[in-house]
């Protein structure tokens, strides 16, 4: 179990240092183009019940994962800002996702989620 920990931790430094995505799609709440549609489905899926299961027991700390979607729809992280213990339980969410819905055309690879109280 250490080890496993371990691991985790050092690929989280490591992914600490792999650049911000960027991304030229913004949305705000009412935008109703398929992109932002999708956009908000996926944070949905990923964030809903994290934040309301998980999150309540890190108060006050914020996480910012920065992830790429790979072509089976899942998002493998690249990146995480915020307090370690809720990172490391987003970036678990994040990267096992399953069954998040096909992206429509023209929606960037690479997006950020944000979980805790940065919501």
């Amino acid at each position: 179990m250490k080890t496993v920990m371990a691991l985790l931790l050092a690929s989280a430094l490591l992914a600490g240092c792999s650049s911000k995505p960027q991304s030229d799609v913004t949305c705000d709440r009412d935008d109703a183009t398929a992109q932002c549609r999708y956009l908000r489905d996926v944070q949905q899926q990923l964030m809903g019940t994290f934040n309301a299961t998980v999150a309540p027991r890190y108060p006050g700390q914020t996480c910012l994962v920065s992830a790429h979607r790979r072509a089976d729809g899942g998002y493998s992280v690249l990146r995480i800002e915020g307090d370690e213990a809720l990172c490391l339980r987003a970036w678990q969410q994040v990267s096992s996702a399953r069954n998040l819905p096909l992206p429509p055309v023209g929606v960037p690879e690479d997006w950020q989620f944000a979980f805790g109280s940065a919501q």
